[in-house]
């Protein structure tokens, strides 16, 4: 009897012993978007420098760039990198955008309401725990940010949030440290437009119209993979994805499952997915962790993603076939879709096909 399961669970096994990368989905450059005059850092690092508390930057060399606009924000974009706008499930969310150096070293850039803000706060605060440190409250450029710093020289990482003209603002930083020349850069650079009096209202109306399109979608729409801007499932040839999925967090892996007769399977990893794939080239499993590699721009076609709540998985793809303390499983004949939480938050979205074979 074929027992993909088995092979999922010994991958999870296989890949929690691993060293822990931090990555992001790929993007695309903004430029379409209007641009400002060129800028340099040190003029945003002199103005930054006579805030209380700021940390000091690491070297002194001047960050040189241009100020670019993408939705409610204007930010530094330091030459040689580029900005992306919106994210993997809206290229135009004017709310989201990312300064990437590489798909390994970025600023994130989010504005959330204000318990979103603190939940996903919350949850990297409880996630990203390498040599965690609280940072002290900072302001640059006029936004005082709380947050706290971790990881080491391989790992090395923040989250802060903080607020202005009325919007609730996170950012992640990945690649580098709260005190690096490249982040007084950036945090010294940002503005965000002032936050209109019916922004509420027109949150509710999309969120309508979410819900709307939602309701259309059938379960096997909602459990299909969304990543780097684009969908698969498992039955899908890991050869037509493997572009598009962009670079590999980590080296693949063999192993050979504990099952007579069954020949190696591969496991590929990206940025928050590990990926099976059987002697044929056919993705068997998949699964949304954070285990192997970092990342959180992997999700459900309907939206589910890491660190969500079991309300809201339950919300999505409604009642499930099987349900305990530590997850839920929907069951589609021989598809499987697991999704376990700890402290009621997400932390592994899996789905497997036991007719695949291997």
């Amino acid at each position: 009897m074929k027992k993909n399961t088995i092979i999922r669970l010994a991958a999870l096994m296989l890949s929690s012993a691993m060293t822990l990368s931090l990555a992001a989905c790929g993007g695309s450059d903004s430029s379409s978007k209007k641009d400002t005059k060129s800028s340099t850092a040190s003029s945003a690092e002199a103005d930054s420098s006579e805030n209380e508390g700021e940390s000091q930057a690491e070297g002194s060399k001047d960050i040189t760039g241009e100020v670019k606009t993408w939705g409610i924000y204007q930010v530094l974009i330091p030459d040689g990198w580029t900005l992306r706008g919106g994210d993997v499930f809206d290229d135009n969310d004017e709310r989201l955008c990312s300064v990437k150096k590489s798909d390994f070293s970025y600023f994130e850039l989010k504005c959330e309401t204000e318990d979103v803000q603190q939940r996903q706060y919350n949850y990297n605060k409880n996630t990203y725990t390498l040599n965690q440190a609280d940072l002290p409250a900072t302001t640059i450029a006029g936004i005082e940010w709380n947050g706290f710093e971790y990881g080491n020289e391989l790992t090395k990482g923040f989250e802060l949030y903080g607020s202005s003209n009325g919007r609730f603002l996170r950012v992640s930083g990945v690649g580098f440290a709260f005190g690096s020349a490249e982040a007084k850069a950036v945090l010294g650079s940002i503005k965000v437009t002032e936050a209109p009096a019916e922004e509420t209202s027109s949150e509710a109306e999309d969120s309508s119209e979410d819900e709307a399109e939602l309701d259309e979608m059938t379960f096997d729409q909602k459990a299909t993979f969304a990543y780097n801007g684009m969908t698969f499932k498992v039955g899908d040839k890991i050869d037509d994805l493997r572009e598009a999925f962009g670079e590999e967090a980590l080296p693949s892996q063999m192993m050979t499952p504990c099952v007579d007769g069954a020949q190696d399977v591969e496991l590929i990893y990206y940025p928050g997915l590990t990926i099976q794939v059987n002697y044929e080239g056919t993705i068997i499993t998949v699964d949304i962790t954070e285990e192997s590699a970092l990342g959180r721009d992997a999700s459900l076609a309907c939206g589910l993603k890491l660190g969500d709540t079991r309300e809201t998985a339950k919300k999505l793809l409604g009642e499930a076939d099987d349900e305990n303390d530590y997850g839920l499983t929907y069951t589609d004949g021989s598809k499987n879709l697991r999704i376990l939480y700890h402290n009621d938050e997400i932390n592994l979205i899996s789905s497997d096909d036991m007719s695949l074979p291997f």
